[in-house]
């Protein structure tokens, strides 16, 4: 993995080499390894490295041929080096003796801005083409590495994170009040704004363009809504899923190290470490399993239906493969406050779940010092391997298949003698009521999930911004009611997804995080494989279950709980109750945080904290773990985005 970053002068002026220096400087956390620039009159282009495959010790960015008039530099990596290769009529010997980067400019040569189209992989890329006075930018489809950029007066720069981009004279960390909104409100980031005035980012599957002075884009992929999937059998579903899974996690094995890997008692993250387990062992090499766990002897309550305890899971898995080894990872007396500050310098924003955090970065850490280059996740998982299935109740009710849609009943009634008629109008129905209705009905019944109890915004800020309507403007249902096309809904949330800057900050720990979840052959797998094999056999989740039935023990499979990260999480804000209080006093003395977070009502319910035993509701879920820890998150941001003027 690298961090990339560039100045190029469209009036021909030539580049101040101390800003280029600033810019290395400030993204050499990202890529300890190597760190190098390259300058040519008007143009200067930055790459540091982290080696995280054998074929990084090759790389020799930035990439400058005078006699092809192309340069190039190149964050990411290539999951389908032998495939390019052939297209690209380079001997398999000779591509064994090339870095990624190398293969992407061979293919820039070719094919210029169409280049992404025929690139497998996690990337951002930037190609200089001096003759066109042309850059152009590029992101993967799912935009599992970011890409900023910058435009004024003549003057194109990039950078992996946007701080970089501050290196340059004249641009401040200004907040964009519209998209700080937004962020607060989790309205998803569409576009290409950012938390920054003035810095803009490359979008997943999107190519930039910047030529002639002016700027234009375009997106070269598109997953398709349409498509689906017509196989002879329910087994060949599971034989085709099988092949497209196996080659997901086999294509993110590739390391010059020990492999890691994230493992819950989840179907996602155990589906994945099973099977990189079962792929390494082939080549008689190991996995280091890591699970997060609340402090030693936590009896805490937690929300019903939740569970606390994900060791049950991960151990019954571990004992099944030789070549684990499993770590807990337990964060002892950390509070959500205590690593803020420093995911929020690495980020270059607020992250959204502080209270997970301790954890996150506990793990990254313990990686490195074991030398782990690469740490498996399973992070987009709901979207591709594990989807339910639920909208499919829906869809049948609005199709009017009554006989398909009791089938479906009968087969779940047999798996659960219990299940009743009345415990399905609620997914048959709800995505289907009018918004009005829905919201009505689930106010009614004490389950509404509005945006003042998610949400630490001002009121006062959110009347003037007009929450509701950029909510509706950019397609979010503040309520949350159910979608009942399955397939276009994973489509938007996969769009909605951004996270690149959490892959970055990975980087800053030394290791490289890979989702074979969200690989992209196997999102477009999934996405045409049709709703009926998700909801079947009496089972959600059912072309996974069926595809792990004789890998994953009955501790995963059988399980009628979901695990609670951060179960602990009361204990830990109660031990940060001082810090909390002092932080809110900042935020009051700040200026411009009171005006855009509701910090007298923070300060409310932290006079209400309630009694352990009262903590394990939805209610205390959403006041103190989300509204609360998000608004200080934010806060915290605030004040770094404005320490300039402090």
């Amino acid at each position: 993995m690298s961090a990339i970053a560039g100045l190029i002068h469209l009036d021909a002026s030539a580049v101040d080499r101390d800003t280029l220096h600033r810019m290395q400087t400030l993204l050499m956390p990202y890529g300890r390894d190597a760190q190098h620039s390259w300058h040519r009159q008007n143009v200067g282009l930055i790459r540091t490295l982290l080696r995280t495959t054998a074929e990084d010790r090759l790389d020799q960015q930035p990439l400058w041929r005078g006699h092809d008039k192309l340069a190039l530099v190149f964050d990411g990596r290539i999951d389908n080096r032998d495939e390019l290769s052939e297209k690209l009529e380079i001997a398999p010997e000779q591509a064994a003796r090339m870095a990624d980067s190398e293969l992407v400019y061979h293919a820039c040569l070719r094919w210029e801005t169409e280049t992404p189209k025929h690139l497998l992989g996690d990337f951002a890329l930037a190609c200089w083409q001096p003759e066109q006075q042309r850059l152009w930018l590029a992101r993967d489809p799912l935009g599992m590495r970011p890409l900023y950029w910058y435009h004024r007066d003549g003057l194109v720069a990039f950078a992996t994170m946007p701080k970089a981009l501050f290196a340059i004279p004249g641009l401040t960390k200004a907040i964009s009040e519209e998209q700080l909104h937004d962020y607060v409100c989790l309205i998803p980031m569409s576009g290409p704004e950012t938390l920054y005035k003035d810095v803009y980012r490359v979008e997943a599957g999107q190519v930039v363009n910047f030529e002639n002075g002016e700027m234009n884009a375009h997106f070269y992929h598109h997953f398709d809504p349409e498509r689906e999937l017509q196989l002879e059998s329910d087994e060949a579903y599971v034989d085709a899923f099988r092949e497209q899974f196996e080659q997901a996690v086999n294509r993110r094995l590739r390391s010059n190290g020990p492999i890691g890997a994230e493992l819950s008692s989840g179907l996602d993250s155990s589906s994945v470490t099973a099977t990189a387990a079962k792929l390494l062992a082939e080549h008689n090499q190991s996995l280091a399993a890591y699970t997060a766990m609340p402090r030693e002897g936590f009896d805490g309550p937690v929300p019903q239906g939740r569970h606390a305890d994900e060791s049950l899971g991960a151990k019954a898995l571990v004992r099944r493969f030789e070549n684990i080894e499993h770590i807990i990872i337990r964060t002892g007396d950390e509070t959500p406050l205590d690593q803020l500050q420093e995911a929020v310098e690495l980020l270059d924003r607020a992250p959204l779940n502080a209270c997970n955090m301790a954890w996150w970065i506990a793990i990254r850490k313990d990686a490195a010092q074991r030398d782990i280059r690469v740490l498996l996740t399973g992070s987009m998982g709901n979207f591709s391997i594990s989807y339910d299935g639920y909208p499919y109740l829906a869809w049948l009710v609005r199709k009017g298949r009554w006989l398909t849609l009791y089938k479906v009943y009968k087969e779940l009634k047999q798996q659960q003698p219990t299940l009743r008629w009345r415990r399905l109008v609620r997914p048959c129905l709800a995505p289907l009521l009018p918004n009005f209705l829905w919201r009505l009905r689930e106010s009614a019944q004490g389950r509404a999930f509005g945006l003042k109890k998610y949400s630490a915004i001002n009121p006062t800020w959110s009347k003037r911004m007009g929450s509701q309507q950029r909510a509706k403007q950019a397609d979010f249902d503040t309520s949350f009611q159910p979608a009942w096309q399955g397939r276009l809904q994973r489509i938007q949330a996969i769009q909605k997804t951004e996270n690149g800057d959490y892959n970055a900050l990975a980087n800053a720990y030394g290791l490289e995080m890979r989702d074979p979840t969200a690989d992209v052959r196997l999102i477009e797998f999934c996405l045409a494989v049709p709703e009926s094999q998700y909801l079947g056999g009496g089972q959600f989740k059912w072309l996974l279950r069926r595809l792990m039935k004789d890998v994953l023990p009955p501790e995963i499979l059988d399980v009628k709980t979901r695990g609670l990260q951060s179960a602990d999480w009361p204990e830990q804000i109660d031990r940060a109750i001082p810090q909390i209080r002092e932080e809110l006093e900042k935020l009051k003395a700040h200026g411009s945080a009171s005006d855009y977070l509701d910090i007298k009502g923070l300060e409310k319910a932290l006079d209400e904290w309630p009694s352990n035993n009262a903590l394990n509701s939805q209610e205390a879920e959403l006041r103190y773990r989300i509204r609360m820890l998000r608004g200080l998150s934010v806060g915290r941001f605030i004040r770094y985005a404005d320490e300039q003027n402090e």
